[in-house]
């Protein structure tokens, strides 16, 4: 018999003398009580240093996010993870800013020391060598450095955060040098310095910002002087950007001179 858009078969004839009674239906494909396959859920990937499932997570976000990650960062206030990153830090937005701060850098530097060799009458020559600098000194003090502070903060007790909130914060914090980078294609030397140690001042208060309540959660109070080595680390970067990358000046000298000449 049809009913309803599916043909239902009643067979009530005993069947092998045990009287079970069997029901066939045929679901159409348009029957909204038709049982539907389901994918099956993924499993939960252990952690493990060489399961590559499980760092997937941390590089699964699209490009505006990341973007917008940045921008927020520019703008130094606490809660950076739980506000602007939805409690999960990613990794790929950090290291896309250190990579593309290598190369304005690199960049800029270059271009800074051809325009002034040209006004100079001079050659011009290019300097590969200081690709290899960007390169040691960002990514040092973007990963290396925030992994050693996350070890110091395990080894003293801290267990609020890991080692991918400590990269996560120290990446995105180096964004601001990226437009700053770019400014500093003005050919003023006190101009720079302003530039570059305010870039210091926004990004050393946003990891303040964000560090520092983690510090805090600690039982043992001395881990608050941590934050002093941070700040300290942070100033230090800052000069040796401006050293290593901006000492050229194509209108009058640098107040403060180039000790690397």
């Amino acid at each position: 018999m049809s009913q309803g858009g599916y043909a239902v078969v009643d067979v009530d004839d005993e069947i092998n003398d045990q009287g079970n009674g069997l029901e066939f239906k045929t679901f159409l494909p348009t029957d909204s009580h038709a049982p539907r396959a389901t994918s099956p859920s993924p499993p939960d990937v252990p952690y493990s240093p060489f399961n590559l499932a499980y760092y997937q997570t941390y590089f699964d976000v699209d490009t505006n996010t990341v973007l917008k990650r940045v921008g927020m960062a520019m703008i130094p206030r606490p809660g950076f993870i739980a506000e602007n990153c939805d409690g999960q830090i990613d990794l790929y937005g950090p290291f896309w800013t250190l990579t593309t701060l290598i190369l304005v850098l690199y960049i800029t530097s270059t271009l800074i020391s051809s325009i002034t060799q040209y006004l100079a009458s001079s050659h011009a020559s290019s300097n590969l060598p200081l690709l290899s600098t960007a390169v040691s000194v960002i990514y040092f003090y973007g990963l290396g450095l925030p992994a050693l502070v996350w070890g110091a903060t395990k080894w003293l007790g801290v267990g609020e955060w890991g080692v991918a909130e400590a990269l996560g914060l120290y990446g995105y914090a180096m964004g601001v040098y990226i437009p700053i980078s770019l400014l500093c294609l003005i050919p003023v030397g006190i101009l720079r310095w302003v530039l570059v140690f305010g870039g210091a001042a926004s990004s050393g208060y946003f990891l303040v910002q964000n560090i520092y309540p983690v510090l805090a959660s600690a039982d043992n109070k001395m881990t608050r002087l941590l934050i002093i080595a941070v700040i300290a680390l942070h100033g230090g970067m800052a000069l040796a950007i401006k050293v290593l990358f901006f000492s050229n000046s194509t209108i009058g000298p640098d107040p403060i001179p180039d000790p690397m000449s």
